[in-house]
């Protein structure tokens, strides 16, 4: 181990010591004494950095595992999707739920899609595939225009 990585690693494990003293109701001036730091100031310092790190750690995480739930639904929806394309109710209604599940995972079933604050937080995303099935809706057929063209119907 070369110098430089041993001295983070002599920090990193003061820093879980001082952090865990902390927690345990310790002030700074004692974490100081305990640990050896320079000041309370550098005590706490040094606290607050851990503190950040372990924070930046996490969120780091939680987007990681949100883009692992991302591509996970992607490649359902790509399976899924030329069947829904093709008139499959089923697929159609699946890809229903994977599209609402995603817009959930990416908040944007918060968006507010009229812009007026009266509390429609209706999902863009839903709002868009509502107005495609609405433009794709089939047409409905008028038997006796049918009869006309093709008398044997």
């Amino acid at each position: 181990m070369t110098v430089g990585v041993a001295r983070k690693v002599v920090i990193a494990q003061r820093r879980t010591k001082a952090v865990q003293l902390r927690l345990a109701g310790l002030s700074y001036a004692a974490i100081k004494e305990q640990l050896g730091y320079a000041s309370a100031g550098a005590a706490s310092k040094d606290v607050t950095r851990a503190l950040r790190e372990a924070a930046r750690a996490q969120q780091e995480s939680a987007e990681e595992l949100l883009q692992i739930e991302i591509d996970r639904l992607d490649r359902v929806m790509a399976g899924l999707w030329p069947k829904a394309i093709a008139g499959d109710t089923k697929a159609a209604e699946v890809v229903e739920k994977l599209i609402y599940r995603r817009s959930t995972l990416l908040g944007l079933d918060l968006i507010n899609r009229n812009g007026i604050d009266d509390g429609d937080t209706v999902s863009l995303l839903g709002s868009l595939f509502q107005q495609l099935q609405e433009k794709h809706r089939p047409v409905p057929v008028d038997v006796e225009v049918v009869r006309e063209v093709n008398p044997a119907f």
